[in-house]
């Protein structure tokens, strides 16, 4: 993020140019950055949810998993 002091955050943005461009299809790629975050870590509990909450959306949403079919999964016996 913005607030990283051992990276440049151009770095993560450049990276994720280059895999836009060189990949061999369609689909998008995901660049997670939070401009408050920097690279200490000790995210409180409830940010790493949300962090977890929208990388799994993100892969459900690729792989065309709909959240009927993973709470079905979750409550069965």
């Amino acid at each position: 993020g913005d607030s990283d002091t051992r990276v440049d955050p151009l770095h993560a943005r450049k990276m994720a140019a280059l895999l836009q461009a060189t990949t061999g299809s369609n689909k998008p790629v995901l660049l997670h950055y939070d401009t408050k975050a920097g690279h200490s870590g000790g995210l409180p509990v409830s940010k790493q949810i949300e962090d977890l909450t929208d990388e799994l959306s993100f892969l459900f949403w690729q792989l065309g998993v709909r959240a009927e079919e993973v709470s079905k999964r979750a409550t069965a016996p």
